[in-house]
This record gives C-alpha cells, sequence and structure tokens, in this order.
C-alpha cells in the first residue's frame, strides 16, 4: 500500500510540475487577433480572462491549433464588416472574449465573438449537398446542427480559399480535442454571436481512481 500511495505522490507531484499558466498560450492568442484583424480589415479587440488558470502544458500545446481555427473562424466568419455591424446597432469594432475557467473535473476554455451567429439554413444545405447528411433535417435539434462544422472537409465557403467558410480546420479542433478526452460544445444565437467552449478533463494521462 506504501508503494502505491508514494507512487501516486510521485505521479501528482510530477503532474503539479507540468502545470502552467494560460498566460503564455493567451498572449500569442493576442497576437493573432491583431494579425487577423489587420488581415481581414476587421476592427476586432479580445478581451481576456482566466489567463492565470493552470493546465498542464502538454495539453497546452494539444490545444493551440484548435485555439488558433476557433479565433480565426469567429473574425473570417463570426464577426460581421463594420458597415453591417453599424447597420444592425451594434458597435463598429467586433469583439472576441477568450476566458479560462475551472468547472468541476474540467477546465473549460472559451472563445465567444459578438458576430452574426451561426446560419442553420446554410450549414444544412450545405451538409446535405456534400453529403454529410441524407434525408429531412429539419427535426434535427440545433446542438446537431453545430456539431456539423466539425466534419472533415466541412465548409459553407463558395469558393474555397486559404481562410474559407465555417468549419474550415475545426476538423482538427475535434480530432486534437478527442485525442486528450476533451469535448466542444457551441451556443449561438442568431445575429448576437458564438461562444465554443473547449471542456478538457484535468487529469488527462492517469486514471481516475
Amino acid at each position: 500500500h506504501t508503494t502505491l500511495f508514494r507512487s501516486r505522490e510521485i505521479q501528482e507531484t510530477t503532474m503539479m510540475i507540468r502545470m502552467i499558466p494560460l498566460e503564455g498560450l493567451f498572449q500569442k492568442m493576442t497576437r493573432l487577433v491583431r494579425d487577423l484583424s489587420r488581415k481581414f480589415e476587421k476592427p476586432v479587440v479580445l478581451k481576456v480572462t482566466g489567463q492565470e488558470t493552470e493546465m498542464d502544458k502538454n495539453v497546452i500545446e494539444q490545444i493551440s491549433d484548435p485555439l488558433v481555427h476557433i479565433i480565426r473562424n469567429a473574425i473570417d466568419h463570426g464577426i460581421e464588416r463594420r458597415e453591417r455591424r453599424a447597420a444592425s446597432g451594434k458597435p463598429e469594432t467586433g469583439a472576441v472574449c477568450l476566458d479560462a475557467r475551472y468547472e468541476g473535473s474540467e477546465i473549460w476554455i472559451s472563445v465567444k465573438d459578438d458576430g452574426n451567429g451561426l446560419d442553420r439554413g446554410k450549414i444544412l444545405a450545405k451538409a446535405l449537398s456534400s453529403g454529410i447528411i441524407q434525408g429531412d433535417p429539419s427535426a434535427m435539434p440545433d446542438k446537431d446542427v453545430w456539431a456539423l462544422i466539425f466534419e472533415p472537409g466541412f465548409s459553407t465557403a463558395d469558393v474555397v480559399s486559404e481562410v474559407s467558410g465555417r468549419g474550415v480546420g475545426m476538423d482538427v479542433v475535434k480530432k486534437n480535442l478527442e485525442r486528450i478526452r476533451g469535448k466542444v460544445d457551441i451556443v449561438t444565437t442568431a445575429g448576437e454571436g458564438t461562444e465554443v467552449i473547449l471542456k478538457i478533463p484535468l487529469t488527462i494521462d492517469r486514471k481516475s481512481t
């Protein structure tokens, strides 16, 4: 029993040593937003909270790419052009909020934009024409519709470019999260914005006791 206890203690200590704040990763995302804002010619501000939240550094490496894809998607497709924002009574500068927090035995990392929200009709039309789904999707719950953007090769863009429609690169998000036993949820309101929440278990590489 003592040996078992000691090895668990060593494991936990090792894990604590590998825990580092998300600050470095979030700083990287701040630079990304600045670059994308220039690239897409959309004024966007990034608001960051919870950067002191600590996470296993191996896991931080796994979620870096997914976060890039989610933020890129939010700015390219979520946030409207300034004229359109002004016309609908929104501030011309779009906002993306990046937050990390502990929720029970998970860490939730959320990317929330104040853009246009996901378009259910457009996503379903594309999924039908690509053969991702068959039959009548009208009874499909919203949650399942939003999940379609994580299907490999899914994009709502008419012309696929380097940064295409909703969904490009989002299969990477799902794949990387599954690797660390995480989940991804989407909350979206038409005209108001979208929130993508990465739910990552705190104990990645040791079995629950």
